[in-house]
């Protein structure tokens, strides 16, 4: 059997049954990975390191999150590498997802801890390590299990993790305080993992034959020799850089931009929880809609497109009007234009992987591309905010990122 045909016949095992009951428990596994991400990016982090250092904290924050960087550029392809070439009973994922959830949580208690500013940034930049990794092994398993065909209302129901994720995350973050905030996170990410892999048992891979490559980096980047994957990476890079690099900064805009006299209440924790409320009501009105009509007119590429130069639109809202109704409403269309990106853009990725046999190592690749703007997002921002025109710059720069990944991704070929 080719490698191609192995391919086949193990997306024809996934078929609509099986596709049924994975994703149930795949939805909460992906919603408490983004919990993890956002809860601790968004709130939890930026709150510690004020509490800390609360005369430099958007240098702090940004020293801090660059390690956190290195550790995301090589823990997303490394759990997909790994993942990909471990043969067991239980079979690729299933080892990496139960070992990484417990290592992750724990590291997530010691963070809760931690009134050091240098053991904040060991603890943090371990945790994004493990964390980047279990998600290489997670998102392995949207090309492993279901079949081209259904991808794009999978990736729909899958990318409503996002959404939820954030909304369970920034809450569970804002309401409960430091310590009880990273307990609750962590302990959701560990039973998300278990129910996964007991939920949906994923079958033996010990007579599958491994990939012969070795693990240097030759073998690592071999799927940028193909173009479409190439292209599709730059235009997920572009959309994830704005989108993370302005959202990632969203406390600091209330406090520093608009002004906590001119919030609600002057509570800026809630506030950002409250917004984040709103983007999540919009995304998920719209995405498992425009998922599946995606692939009902099979037009995924020109989805991805639209969401994003839509987004870009949405990035300049904030500066023509900067008030709390001009956030709301920068919500409402964030919500909307995200949403629709996230409706289609696994799908769209699933389908440029070159490698069928290594779609772990090549999906973590292009993971990459969503977890490191997400953690260079305090880097970019601290340098926009300080020498760059302050928060004008840094919404400018939303708007010009999301137009390249617009542009870019109308270049893919193999994608309708």
């Amino acid at each position: 059997m080719t490698r191609l045909d192995a391919a086949a016949t193990a997306a024809r095992s996934a078929g609509p049954v099986r596709l049924r009951r994975l994703l149930p428990f795949l939805l909460p596994a992906v919603a408490a990975m983004t919990a993890v991400f956002n809860g601790i990016q968004q709130v939890l982090l930026p709150t510690q390191v004020e509490a800390i250092d609360p005369v430099h904290k958007v240098g702090s924050l940004a020293l801090l999150t660059t390690f956190a960087a290195i550790a995301s550029l090589v823990g997303i392809p490394l759990g997909g590498t790994l993942s990909d070439r471990t043969r067991s009973r239980f079979g690729r994922r299933t080892p990496w997802i139960v070992l990484l959830s417990a290592v992750s949580g724990v590291l997530m208690i010691a963070m809760a801890v931690s009134v050091d500013l240098v053991l904040l940034g060991i603890v943090y930049t371990g945790l994004w390590l493990t964390s980047n990794m279990y998600q290489g092994a997670l998102i392995a398993i949207l090309p492993d299990r279901v079949p081209e065909e259904r991808r794009g209302f999978a990736s729909a129901i899958v990318g409503l993790g996002t959404p939820l994720g954030v909304l369970a995350g920034v809450n569970v973050a804002g309401h409960v305080g430091r310590v009880w905030g990273y307990g609750v996170i962590a302990a959701v990410l560990v039973v998300a993992s278990l129910a996964l892999v007991l939920g949906v048992r994923e079958g033996s891979s010990l007579g599958r034959a491994v990939p012969r490559e070795r693990v240097d980096h030759r073998g690592f980047f071999e799927a940028f020799r193909s173009r479409d994957f190439t292209l599709a990476f730059v235009s997920r890079f572009a959309l994830f850089l704005s989108y993370f690099t302005v959202s990632g900064y969203l406390y600091y805009t209330l406090t520093d931009y608009l002004g906590k006299e001119n919030v609600p209440g002057g509570d800026v924790v809630v506030a950002v929880s409250d917004l984040l409320t709103v983007t999540t009501v919009a995304w998920v009105l719209v995405a498992t809609f425009l998922g599946w009509l995606a692939d009902k007119i099979d037009r995924r590429k020109l989805f991805v497109g639209i969401s994003a130069i839509g987004l870009a639109g949405t990035m300049a809202i904030p500066v023509l009007s900067p008030t709390w109704t001009g956030m709301v409403v920068y919500s409402v269309f964030l919500g909307i234009f995200i949403g629709t990106y996230f409706g289609v853009d696994l799908a769209v990725m699933s389908l440029v992987l070159p490698h069928p046999d290594r779609v772990g190592r090549d999906f973590g690749l292009l993971a990459v591309a969503t977890g490191l703007p997400q953690i260079l997002s305090g880097v970019l921002a601290g340098g926009l905010i300080t020498f760059f025109g302050g928060y004008t710059g840094l919404y400018a720069f939303g708007v010009v990122a999301a137009l390249v990944s617009g542009v870019t991704i109308l270049f893919v070929k193999k994608v309708r």
